[in-house]
C-alpha cells in the first residue's frame, strides 16, 4: 500500500507538470487520459488479479474458544499477515514460480483424484491439507455429567429440565449443556498428505466430503470474481487497442498485462480447487507406521537446492507428519509428471513474463541510456529460465565425466535466479521512472468507434 501511495503521488505531480496546465492541454482534451488513471487502473488490476487468482492451502487450525480477546486478536492479524499480506507479496515478486506449483498441484490432484476415484476438486482437497489428524480427548458422558450444587450432586439434565410456569428458567438448554453435545476440539498434531488420505479411504475408516459440502466450504463470490476477470478482459483489450491504433503503451502498462497474463493462468490451474478454506475435517483414526523417507521424493543428486526451490521441487522433501500446517505453496509429494510439469511451466512463464516486456522495445523513451537498460532487462527475464534448465541438463550430462567443469557449472546455475530478479527490479524502476516524462500519445485514448462499423 505504501508502494502505491508513492506511485499515485508521483503519477499525480508529473501529470500537473505535464497536461494538466491550462496551455499545455491539446485541442480534444476530453479524449485524453490522466496519468492518475493509468497508474490507478494497472495498480488495482494487478492487485485483484492476484487477490482473486490465489487458491491457498489450508493453515493451522487453532481452537479459538481458549483464547481471550486479546490473543484471539493477535492470532486474526498473525493469521491475516500469513494468509493473505505473505502469499501476495510472493505472488507479486515470483509469480512465475507460483504458477509453476499451482500447475503441480493440478497435477497432483489429477494424480490422487484417479486413484481413489474421485473429482479432481476432492483431490485438490487433499493435498491442500483438507484432513487433520487430531488427539481425541474423551468427553464426559451425559449420563456421567453432573453438577454439585450446595452439598449435594445431581444430574445435569435434571437441572437442566424445563418446569412448567417457571420463568427463572430461559426456554433452552444451559451453555453448559450445550458443551456436551458439542464434539471435543481436541488437540491438532500433523496434517494428512494424500498417501495417509488414500490409505484411510481404501481402509473404509474416512469419506471424502461431497462436491455440495466442498462447495459450502469455499469462501469463492462469483460476483467478485465476475467483476475482477472482466476488469481484466477490459485492459487486456485496451492494451492490444492501442496496439493497432499504433498508440504507445506505458512501461508500467505493459508490467500489468505481463501480470494479468500470469494471474490468468493461476485461475485457470487452480480452477477446481477450493478457495479460501480455513479449516480442515478432522481425522482422529491411527496411521500406519512408516520409515522416515519412505514417501518424501528424492531429489536429483545434481540439481542444488536453491534450483529445486525455485521449480518447485522441493515439496517432495517436507514430511507433513513433522510439521503442523501445509506449507504456503505444497503441492503434494514428488511424482515424476508432477515435478516435471511445474519446472516446465515455471520455465516457459518465467520466460513469456519477459517477453510481454518486448512490447515496449521500442517506445519512447527519455534517454537513450534508458532504453538500453530496458532492452537489457527484458533479455535476461527472457533468456535466464531456460537458460537455467539447459545448464542443469549440462551439469548432469558432464558430472560423471568432468567433475571440475560440473563443479564450476552448479557454481554458477544459483546466480541465474538473481540475474532474473536483478532485471525485474530493472524494469520495475524503470517503469516508475518513465512516469516523469511519458510522451503525449501515451495520454490519448483509444478511439473505439474505429473498431465497430458505423455510417
Amino acid at each position: 500500500m505504501a508502494l502505491a501511495a508513492v506511485v499515485y503521488s508521483l503519477s499525480t505531480r508529473a501529470d500537473s507538470a505535464t497536461l494538466n496546465t491550462p496551455d499545455s492541454l491539446p485541442p480534444g482534451a476530453n479524449q485524453y487520459r490522466s496519468l492518475p488513471g493509468i497508474v490507478w487502473s494497472c495498480l488495482t488490476t494487478i492487485f485483484l488479479c492476484i487477490w482473486v487468482s490465489l487458491h491457498l492451502n489450508i493453515p493451522e487450525p487453532v481452537d479459538t474458544r481458549r483464547l481471550n480477546r486479546f490473543e484471539r486478536f493477535k492470532f486474526r492479524i498473525k493469521s491475516f499477515i500469513r494468509c493473505n499480506v505473505v502469499p501476495v507479496l510472493v505472488t507479486l515478486l515470483i509469480p512465475e514460480w507460483v504458477l509453476g506449483m499451482a500447475v503441480r498441484q493440478s497435477i497432483m490432484a489429477s494424480q490422487v483424484a484417479n486413484e481413489i476415484d474421485a473429482t479432481r476438486q476432492q483431490g485438490f482437497f487433499i493435498i491442500m491439507g483438507g484432513f487433520h489428524l487430531f488427539n481425541r480427548i474423551q468427553p464426559t458422558s451425559l449420563n456421567e455429567s453432573t453438577e454439585r450444587v450446595g452439598e449435594e450432586t445431581r444430574p445435569l439434565v435434571e437441572k437442566s429440565a424445563l418446569e412448567v410456569g417457571d420463568g427463572r428458567h430461559n426456554h433452552a438448554p444451559s451453555q453448559k449443556m450445550a458443551t456436551i453435545f458439542e464434539e471435543e476440539f481436541g488437540e491438532p498434531v500433523h496434517p494428512l498428505d494424500e498417501v495417509d488420505v488414500c490409505h484411510l479411504i481404501k481402509a473404509g475408516k474416512l469419506r471424502l466430503p461431497t462436491s455440495a459440502e466442498l462447495e459450502d466450504k469455499c469462501k469463492s463470490d462469483g460476483l467478485a470474481k465476475f467483476l475482477v476477470v472482466t476488469q481484466t478482459l477490459w485492459f487486456i483489450a485496451q492494451c492490444i487497442a492501442r496496439k493497432v491504433s499504433k498508440l504507445p503503451l506505458t512501461e508500467l502498462e505493459v508490467i500489468t498485462l505481463g501480470y494479468t497474463l500470469l494471474t490468468l493462468s493461476l485461475y485457470i490451474a487452480w480452477w477446481d480447487k477450493p478457495y479460501r478454506v480455513t479449516f480442515p475435517i478432522r481425522v482422529y483414526e491411527a496411521l500406519p507406521e512408516r520409515a522416515q523417507g519412505e514417501i518424501l521424493g528424492k531429489l536429483g543428486r545434481v540439481i542444488g537446492v536453491s534450483l529445486s526451490s525455485i521449480v518447485g521441487a522441493q515439496s517432495g522433501s517436507v514430511d507433513l507428519r513433522s510439521v503442523k500446517r501445509v506449507p504456503m505453496f505444497h503441492a503434494g509429494h514428488n511424482k515424476g509428471s508432477s515435478g516435471l510439469g511445474g519446472m516446465v511451466t515455471a520455465v516457459l512463464a518465467g520466460s513469456l513474463f519477459g517477453a510481454v516486456h518486448c512490447l515496449a522495445w521500442s517506445s519512447p523513451f527519455s534517454s537513450s541510456h534508458i532504453q538500453y537498460l530496458w532492452k537489457f532487462a527484458t533479455i535476461v527475464m527472457t533468456v535466464v529460465p531456460p537458460t537455467a534448465v539447459i545448464g542443469t541438463i549440462f551439469v548432469a550430462v558432464i558430472s560423471d565425466k568432468c567433475f571440475s567443469l560440473a563443479g564450476l557449472s552448479l557454481i554458477f546455475i544459483p546466480f541465474l535466479p538473481i540475474l532474473y530478479l536483478v532485471g525485474r527490479a530493472m524494469t520495475i524502476i524503470l517503469a516508475l521512472k518513465m512516469l516523469e516524462a511519458l510522451p503525449l500519445d501515451a495520454y490519448r485514448d483509444v478511439e473505439w468507434s474505429d473498431f465497430f462499423p458505423h455510417i
